[in-house]
């Protein structure tokens, strides 16, 4: 009995093999007609660069960047950034200069010109509005996040950025205008010969402040703003309040009650665009003096300690000042003791960097979650907040370029609209 099931089945398995094999159909490829396309071929980046960069391609060569290529991006398309002769020499780059120079000093200048990625002007046009592209360049010190999934897992140096864009023939790099001279795709990618030398932003948004001198209310907020969360800190097990404002500008700062700098989480880079308010901006709204911001925090009595992402009322006051977030998270030992409190950007919010080409209310539609909104009449910008009802401010000057992002100088406060000056809350 069981040999007769056996030989129905592989009957039945035999009877479906011969009904696929009738059921194929055979393609029927034709022979290729014509002649083959070849793929284009296109020189080398310094076989393909013009005249007028002969001394980039002097700079190049006394850099060995070739190798560093070969090295870092073996199987990279690229985008340079090729400043011509008259841009190279205008910086200070004579001949005779670059001869002097060591190779490494050179490879500092010509990494920034060196971007991941190749992209031409037709599709920087086509995508209106600025991309990002990381650059060759790293800092030696500061840090980084890397993403995933909407989280930071880890730090990793901090590498240069640059945002691109186009306005008609012209190239737009970080916020600034660039006359292109020639382009042409080469074999590693693309390049665009440029009427400029392009600079790394060496300084961070805390330290411009510091040396510009325009902004002395400003700073002296964030100080005493501190000392009022220092002192929140001490009534409690961990701080529960908002990220102050000079964590998010100065990647020096450490505030009481967090580790940062563990092999577990160190500290990175917070990404933000910041406007900043000049002394002139706190005067309209009734503030001239360290003794005014001190009034103001104490229009309502210091709490016990402060609720989740509560702020000082000066901070309540400067919340629309910059654009970016971060959050706080908490390390716990296997005794549930808490051993780190670590400050990353938000996971859940954008923290864009917004140069003055994408202040337009419809380039940022995708950013969802940006209350900023922008005000274009000729060369004026204005900026203002779905929830300010104040007037848009002035924009008196723009992408003043920095290490965590732009700053833009404004002429008044974006005053929430939940917010009252003087009023002590019973």
């Amino acid at each position: 009995m069981k040999n007769k099931l056996n030989l129905l089945i592989i009957g039945v398995l035999y009877s479906i093999s011969a009904l696929l094999a009738a059921c194929h159909k055979t393609e029927f490829m034709p022979e290729p007609v014509g002649e083959q396309i070849p793929a284009p071929t296109y020189p080398g980046l310094l076989e393909g660069l013009p005249a007028e960069a002969s001394l980039f391609k002097t700079m190049w060569q006394k850099a060995e960047m070739d190798a560093i290529l070969a090295s870092e991006q073996p199987r990279v398309k690229l985008t340079f950034l090729v400043p011509s002769n008259g841009a190279l020499e205008s910086a200070g780059y004579t001949g005779a200069k670059i001869q002097q120079l060591t190779k490494d000093s050179l490879q500092q200048v010509l990494r920034y010109h060196v971007l991941n990625g190749a992209v031409s002007s037709q599709q920087l046009a086509l995508a209106g509005g600025d991309l990002t592209f990381f650059t060759l360049l790293k800092h030696p010190r500061f840090l980084d996040g890397e993403p995933r999934e909407s989280s930071l897992v880890r730090t990793v140096p901090y590498t240069y950025r640059q945002q691109l864009n186009m306005d008609q023939s012209d190239l737009i790099a970080d916020g600034k205008k660039i006359k292109i001279v020639k382009e042409l795709p080469v074999a590693q990618g693309h390049a665009f010969v440029i009427e400029k030398v392009l600079n790394a932003p060496q300084q961070q948004m805390y330290d411009f402040l510091v040396k510009d001198g325009r902004f002395t209310l400003y700073l002296k907020a964030m100080a005493l703003n501190n000392i009022e969360y220092a002192n929140d800190f001490m009534m409690n097990m961990y701080p529960s309040f908002a990220v102050p404002i000079r964590f998010m500008l100065d990647w020096n700062y450490y505030f009481e009650g967090t580790f940062h700098h563990s092999a577990e989480r160190p500290r990175h880079i917070i990404h933000c665009t910041l406007f900043a308010p000049t002394d002139e901006a706190f005067h309209r709204v009734g503030i001239y003096t360290e003794a005014d911001l001190r009034e103001l925090n104490g229009r309502i009595e210091t709490p016990i300690y402060y609720e989740q992402n509560q702020t000082t009322p000066v901070d309540s006051l400067l919340k629309y000042q910059y654009i970016g977030n971060a959050s706080m998270d908490i390390g716990y030992n296997e005794d549930y003791s808490m051993f780190a409190l670590d400050v990353q950007i938000s996971r859940f919010s954008n923290n864009p960097t917004i140069f003055s080409p994408m202040m337009d209310d419809r380039k940022l539609a995708d950013f969802k979650d940006i209350g900023h909104r922008f005000y274009r009449s000729g060369n004026r910008i204005q900026v203002g907040h779905e929830h300010s009802k104040v007037p848009p401010v002035d924009i008196t000057e723009v992408n003043i370029n920095t290490v965590q992002g732009p700053v833009h100088v404004v002429d008044r406060i974006i005053v929430p609209e939940d917010f009252s000056m003087w009023h002590k809350k019973k």
